[in-house]
């Protein structure tokens, strides 16, 4: 198994204190390719995708909404273990039931 932490991808067992298991490596290779990526151009594809929710109106708005939502879903499970609050999980759940929400809506509409 295999922990992302800020100094790069280790080797674990699973650790029934925290969860099980850790995220597979190819998850631990995803998270890593997004950490080196600028913050600024992570800000701006999400920027345009938002705009882009925002300004195209039907199914294909939708489709973009679902884009997000799945982006998030993946990074909630992602960082799952490392979220220990409460209300922070509590939160990037709802954000995402959120987004899928506004998908379904903007798909039948």
């Amino acid at each position: 198994m295999f922990t992302v932490s800020d100094k790069g991808t280790t080797a674990t067992t699973p650790d029934q204190s925290t969860g099980g298991e850790a995220p597979s490596e190819a998850t631990a290779r995803l998270l890593q390719w997004l950490e080196r990526l600028p913050k600024i151009a992570v800000f701006a594809s999400v920027l345009v995708i938002t705009v882009g929710i925002l300004m195209t109106p039907g199914p294909a708005g939708g489709v973009l909404t679902l884009i997000l939502a799945g982006g998030s879903g993946f990074l909630v499970y992602a960082t799952w273990r490392r979220q220990t609050a409460t209300a922070t999980r509590l939160a990037r759940v709802l954000v995402v039931i959120a987004l899928t929400a506004l998908a379904i809506g903007k798909l039948l509409l």
